[in-house]
C-alpha cells in the first residue's frame, strides 16, 4: 500500500512547479503588457484623428453657414439701398449690428476680427461686381467648443499654422487643415495619456500576479484558461474593425475611413478613387483544395495588395473573396493603372498548385457621391468586369447628376 504524499512533499513539489512557471509567466506578461501599451497608444491615435475629422467636418459646416449668412446678407434690400444711396452711416450700421464685413468703393465697414476665416459673397449691382459681404468665422473658445462636440473624454482641440511647430503637450495628436494656413490639432494631453499607458500597464501587472497566486494553489490546472482569457482580451479589442482571417481592416472600418476621405476630398476638392476587387472562381478553389486552402490564398491575395498600395491607401477586406482599395488624390487613370497591376500580379502569382485570376471594378467620386453611391458605382463596373469574360479591369463612366432648382 502506497503512503499518501506528505504536507511538506506537496508544498515542495507546488513551489517547485512555480518555481519553473516563474520564466514563463513572466515572459508572458512583459509580452501582454508591451502589447496593451501598445493598443492603448492605438487607442489614443484613433480617438485624436477622429476628434480631428470631426472637428474638420464640423468647421465645414460653420464656414458654410456663414457662407449662406453672407450670400444672404448680399441680396438683402435695405443694403442694397444703402450702398445705392452711398449712405456710408447706414453702411457701418448694417455690418456691426449683423456682424458682417461690407467692402465696397474701396471702403470697409464693420468691425474686423483678428483670428477669423472669411466666408465672402459678391455684391453685385447692375450687373457687375462692386464689392463683397464678408461673413467671418471667429476661430475662438466657442467655435473650438462647436467642432469639438462628440469628441472622446479627454481629447483636445487647438487651432495652430500649418507646417509650424507642433505646440508642447502636444506630440501625440493629429493635425489636419482647416485653410491653407490655419489646422486643427486634436490631442491628448502628455500626462493623461501617461496616465492612460501607465493604468494599462498596472492592470496587467495585477492580472500577473493573480495568476502567479493561483498557480501556487493549482500549479498548471489554470494556466491554459489564463492565456485563454488573455488572447481572448487581446482579440476583442481588435476584431471590432480587423477582419480575423486577413488582418486588413474590414467592412465596418472601411466605411468609416471612405466616409472621412469623401469628406476630406469634397472639402478640399481632391480626386478619390476606389477599385473593388473579385476573384473569379474561387468557389473553384474550395471545392477542388478544401476550405483551408482557400483561406490561405485569401490571406496571400491580402499581402500582395499590402504591398502594392501606396502609403496613405486603405486596404480592406469587402466581405467573401471581394477586397477594396481607397486611393486617395488618384484620377481615373492612375486607378485603372492601379488596378492592371493587382490584377497582373494575382493572375501570374501561385499559391502552391494553386492559382485564381481577378476582376476589377474602378470608380471616381463625383463631388456629390456618399459611400455607397462610390462603392455603388465600382461595383457596377466589377459586374462589367464579370460579365465581360472575368479577369479583366472595367471603369464606371460616371457623370455629374443634373443640379436640382
Amino acid at each position: 500500500m502506497q503512503r499518501p504524499l506528505g504536507l511538506g512533499l506537496r508544498l515542495r513539489l507546488m513551489l517547485t512547479l512555480a518555481a519553473v512557471a516563474v520564466f514563463p509567466i513572466a515572459f508572458v506578461s512583459y509580452v501582454i503588457v508591451r502589447d496593451e501599451v501598445r493598443n492603448v497608444t492605438r487607442s489614443i491615435d484613433f480617438e485624436v484623428h477622429d476628434a480631428a475629422l470631426n472637428a474638420q467636418a464640423r468647421f465645414s459646416r460653420l464656414l458654410d453657414r456663414r457662407q449662406l449668412r453672407a450670400v444672404t446678407a448680399a441680396s438683402a434690400p435695405s443694403l442694397q439701398g444703402a450702398i445705392g444711396r452711398h449712405d456710408a452711416r447706414s453702411l457701418e450700421r448694417y455690418a456691426r449690428r449683423n456682424g458682417l464685413l461690407i467692402e465696397v468703393g474701396g471702403r470697409t465697414y464693420g468691425r474686423r476680427l483678428e483670428d477669423a476665416v472669411p466666408a465672402r459673397a459678391q455684391l453685385v449691382s447692375g450687373g457687375r461686381e462692386i464689392g463683397s459681404v464678408v461673413a467671418e468665422l471667429p476661430l475662438d473658445a466657442a467655435t473650438l467648443g462647436e467642432m469639438s462636440a462628440g469628441a472622446a473624454q479627454g481629447v483636445r482641440l487647438t487651432v495652430v499654422d500649418v507646417g509650424g511647430p507642433t505646440p508642447p503637450d502636444t506630440t501625440q495628436g493629429t493635425t489636419l487643415p482647416l485653410t491653407r494656413k490655419v489646422g486643427i490639432r486634436a490631442y491628448l494631453p502628455a500626462a493623461m495619456a501617461s496616465h492612460r499607458k501607465n493604468a494599462a500597464y498596472l492592470r496587467v501587472v495585477e492580472a500577473g500576479l493573480l495568476a502567479l497566486a493561483a498557480l501556487m494553489l493549482l500549479t498548471l490546472v489554470l494556466t491554459r484558461p489564463l492565456l485563454r482569457a488573455f488572447r481572448w482580451t487581446e482579440e476583442q479589442a481588435s476584431e471590432a474593425r480587423i477582419d480575423a482571417l486577413t488582418g486588413l481592416a474590414n467592412r465596418r472600418a472601411l466605411e468609416e475611413i471612405l466616409a472621412a476621405e469623401i469628406s476630406r476630398a469634397q472639402r478640399f476638392t481632391h480626386e478619390l478613387a476606389v477599385v473593388l476587387l473579385d476573384l473569379d472562381r474561387f468557389k473553384e478553389i474550395n471545392d477542388s483544395f478544401g476550405h483551408a486552402a482557400g483561406d490561405a490564398m485569401l490571406r496571400e491575395v491580402s499581402r500582395l495588395l499590402i504591398s502594392l498600395a501606396r502609403q496613405g491607401d486603405t486596404v480592406a477586406r469587402w466581405g467573401g473573396e471581394e477586397f477594396v482599395v481607397v486611393l486617395p488624390e488618384t484620377d481615373l487613370a492612375g486607378a485603372q493603372q492601379f488596378a492592371e497591376r493587382l490584377r497582373r500580379t494575382i493572375e501570374a502569382h501561385a499559391v502552391g498548385e494553386m492559382k485564381t485570376s481577378a476582376s476589377c471594378g474602378v470608380a471616381t467620386m463625383l463631388h456629390e457621391d456618399s459611400v455607397d453611391e462610390l462603392v455603388g458605382a465600382a461595383d457596377q463596373a466589377l459586374y462589367q468586369a464579370k460579365s465581360n469574360g472575368r479577369n479583366r479591369t472595367e471603369s464606371a463612366i460616371r457623370r455629374p447628376r443634373p443640379a436640382v432648382a
